[in-house]
C-alpha cells in the first residue's frame, strides 16, 4: 500500500475498492498483462476510468465463474462493504493529512520561533499517525480479501474439476475434453493431434455380460489406452466406450503409429470379469486421428477425427484410419 496510495494520489485516481484492488496489484507487479492494460488505459484516456477498473479487477482478481455464484455474492457483497468502509476511512485521513500539511507549510513559512516549529512537528507527526494507521488497517483488509477470494477461487476451481470429471473412470470427460482443446489449439502450430478410440462392440459385450461388466472393461481399457501415452498425453472418457487422447507436438505420422500402439496393446489383452472369472471374447478398439491444421478450430479437430473413427468402423474395426489426410 505504500506503494499504491502515493500512486494513486499522483495520478488522480478514485478512492474506490476496485481501484484498491488493481492498483495494490499493479505495483506488485505480478501479472505483467494486467500492468500492460493499465499502462495502455492511461496512455489511450490520460485518466483511469472506474468501469475499467471494475473491469480488470473481476478479469484478474476474480475467477469468471466467481462473479456468477449466487452462493458466493453475499460474500461478495460483504467483502466490497468491509474494504469500503476501510478505503473510505483511509481517504478521509489522507485528505485530512493533506489538509495538515498545507496548514504546516503556511505556519513554517510565517514563523521561525523553535516552539512553533516544534508545534507544527508535532502536529504533522499526529496527522502521519493517523493516516498511517489507516493505511495499514486498510491493508489488513485487502488481504484479508486476499484471502477469502483465494479460499472462494479454490472451492470453484474444485468444483469446475468435477464438473469436467467422468465419475466411471475418474479421467476427463467431454467438457473437459473441450477446455483443454480451446486452452491448446491457440499455442499448436500444425502439431496438435487428436485420436478418438472407441471400443468396438461394447454393446455385446453389455448385453452378453450385464452392464456392471461394460464399465468394468470400459474402467480397464482407459487404463491400457493411459499406459500407451507420453507424460503430456491427456485423456478424457467422450460417452460410452469412446475417449479422445490429445497430444501435443506430435505430427499424423507419429500419431497414427500411436493409434496402432494402443489399437495393437488393446487387441493382445485377455480379459477376465473378475465378477464371474469369465474371460471374455477378444476386445478391440477403432481409432480415428486429426492432425491440426490452419486456423482449425477444436469443433472442426473433433469433427474430422470421429470422421475418421467412422471410416476404421466402416473398414471393420480394429483398425486406424487418417482418411487420408497428412500433416
Amino acid at each position: 500500500m505504500r506503494k499504491a496510495v502515493p500512486l494513486m494520489l499522483k495520478l488522480d485516481i478514485a478512492p474506490t475498492p476496485y481501484n484498491y484492488g488493481v492498483w495494490y496489484e499493479y505495483v506488485s507487479n505480478r501479472n505483467q498483462k494486467l500492468n500492460q492494460l493499465m499502462d495502455s488505459t492511461l496512455r489511450n484516456f490520460g485518466s483511469f476510468p472506474s468501469y475499467v477498473a471494475r473491469e480488470l479487477f473481476h478479469d484478474f482478481l476474480l475467477s469468471d465463474e466467481f462473479s456468477y455464484q449466487r452462493e458466493h455474492q453475499k460474500t461478495l457483497e460483504t467483502m466490497t462493504s468491509d474494504i469500503g468502509d476501510s478505503s473510505n476511512e483511509m481517504n478521509k485521513e489522507i485528505q485530512q493529512l493533506t489538509k495538515t500539511l498545507s496548514k504546516s507549510r503556511h505556519a513554517l513559512k510565517n514563523t521561525d520561533e523553535p516552539k512553533q516549529v516544534e508545534k507544527v512537528i508535532k502536529y504533522l507527526e499526529r496527522g502521519t499517525q493517523k493516516a498511517n494507521k489507516a493505511a495499514i488497517q486498510f491493508s489488513h483488509s485487502l488481504q484479508n480479501v486476499q484471502k477469502e477470494l483465494d479460499k472462494l477461487n479454490t472451492e470453484l476451481n474444485e468444483m469446475k474439476k468435477n464438473t469436467e470429471l467422468d465419475q466411471l473412470t475418474k479421467m476427463a470427460n467431454f467438457r473437459g475434453l473441450e477446455r483443454h482443446l480451446v486452452d491448446s489449439i491457440p499455442q499448436a502450430e500444425e502439431d496438435l493431434s487428436l485420436l478418438v478410440a472407441d471400443i468396438d462392440g461394447l454393446s455385446l459385450v453389455n448385453k452378453e455380460y450385464g452392464k456392471r461388466a461394460g464399465n468394468a472393461l470400459i474402467r480397464f481399457i482407459a487404463e491400457t489406452i493411459k499406459s500407451c501415452l507420453p507424460d503430456d498425453g491427456y485423456i478424457a472418457r467422450l460417452q460410452g466406450g469412446r475417449f479422445a487422447i490429445v497430444i501435443n507436438d506430435m505430427e499424423l505420422k507419429s500419431a497414427t503409429h500411436l493409434g496402432e500402439q494402443i489399437r495393437e496393446k488393446v487387441s493382445i489383452q485377455k480379459i477376465r470379469y473378475k465378477q464371474t472369472k469369465i474371460l471374455l471374447k477378444p476386445v478391440t478398439v477403432s481409432v480415428g486421428i486429426a492432425t491440426i491444421f490452419g486456423d482449425e478450430t477444436c469443433q472442426e479437430l473433433m469433427a474430422r477425427a470421429e470422421g475418421n473413427l467412422n471410416m476404421a468402423k466402416a473398414s471393420g474395426k480394429n483398425c486406424v484410419s487418417t482418411h487420408g489426410l497428412s500433416a
